[in-house]
């Protein structure tokens, strides 16, 4: 038998990885309600990227962001609202600007105002991942790739066994940051489990026998054969479940748009079962959209590029339970009574920004139990 100090049991991948398929953007924290994790990780989670990319010379760019109204509801409502959002989440640089100030900066973009975060920017996640996998085996941690987790136990006193394919691992504590597979994993470590054992106060709340992950594709289409005039991260309204289909920016100056929102039916329960594949006939929705604050847009330039999937803990399908863009789950003892075990599920958007201040506050969890 091995035994662990600790295991923590992830997704590092670069094919269809939450991490590796999102738009690479560094958000600044504006969207998010007051005192909820994704904002305060959001928030503090920006400050150690930023300071991390420039301590590790890790291609990113503070380029901003400007957030679009294209009717008077829009400006006269909507921004309000996110401002005061923002502010009440810690963010008090945005910037309000009129139609004219923002045509001088971005002179392609109709508008009838915005608002201006000049702290969102742009990263390179790949380079960022692979110098987060560096410090990990620096400090002792080893990645095993491939290695499928079909079960497992919690021990009498304290800690948990794996079975990995042909091994039994027996683990001092197990954190569970599996992305799209994270509910799969929970229930396949737990489903022996007898509730009996847990206390009234435990019994019922835990989130694996209640819920489950739900999928929302976002697909992109990246802009060929027309120039792209755009020096900022150009941003519409949010809409539910996402932020709208926005144009973004890579460190190598090409343009992508993305991604939209496209729920998957509730009855597909695993995301190798979701077609990972951008269907040319989403086009003309895109184009419908990007021309709303981009008329110059010309749709033949838009092609299809990739897709990727969104960890929900809610479901526009669903009579009753979370909402669509419900908060971050991240369970402990407190929620579950199981002193070696640490639960995420739902790390979407703005997980990437967070995910230094996600680690921060799961290794403050941990240590608290040791």
């Amino acid at each position: 038998m091995l035994i662990y100090r600790w295991i923590y049991i992830n997704l590092f991948s670069l094919v269809i990885g939450t991490s590796s398929r999102n738009s690479e953007v560094i958000h600044a924290g504006i969207y998010y309600p007051k005192n909820s994790l994704k904002a305060k990780l959001c928030v503090e989670g920006k400050r150690l990227l930023y300071e991390y990319c420039q301590a590790r010379s890790i291609p990113h760019q503070p380029i901003g962001k400007i957030i679009v109204a294209t009717t008077a509801e829009q400006l006269l409502i909507d921004l309000p609202n996110i401002q005061s959002r923002a502010e009440r989440n810690g963010v008090f640089d945005l910037q309000l600007l009129s139609s004219d100030s923002i045509h001088q900066i971005e002179p392609e973009i109709y508008c009838v105002g915005g608002l201006f975060s000049p702290s969102s920017g742009i990263i390179d996640s790949h380079t960022y991942m692979l110098s987060l996998l560096a410090d990990a085996e620096n400090n002792g941690a080893t990645l095993a790739l491939n290695s499928a987790c079909q079960g497992g136990k919690i021990l009498p006193q304290r800690g948990v066994v794996l079975y990995v394919d042909d091994l039994k691992l027996t683990c001092d504590l197990v954190i569970n940051c599996g992305g799209l597979y994270a509910h799969q994993i929970c229930t396949n470590i737990l489903q022996q489990e007898d509730p009996l054992k847990w206390n009234l106060d435990h019994r019922g709340s835990f989130t694996w026998r209640k819920s489950r992950q739900y999928f929302a594709k976002g697909n992109y289409f990246k802009l060929e054969g027309q120039k792209c005039t755009f020096s900022h991260l150009i941003y519409p309204v949010p809409q539910p479940g996402g932020l709208g289909v926005h144009a973004t920016i890579d460190l190598n100056g090409g343009c992508k748009f993305g991604p939209d929102v496209e729920w998957i039916p509730l009855e597909i329960k695993s995301p190798d079962d979701i077609e990972m594949t951008v269907s040319d006939k989403s086009a003309h929705s895109f184009y419908e959209q990007i021309k709303s604050y981009w008329p110059n847009v010309r749709k033949e330039s838009l092609v299809a590029d990739y897709c990727g999937i969104r960890p929900k803990l809610g479901h526009p399908a669903l009579e009753r339970g979370l909402p669509i863009d419900a908060d971050f789950i991240i369970e402990g003892s407190s929620s579950h009574g199981i002193d070696s075990f640490i639960n995420l599920l739902g790390i979407e958007s703005p997980g990437l920004t967070a995910s230094m201040a996600i680690a921060d506050y799961v290794a403050n969890m941990a240590l608290q139990k040791k």
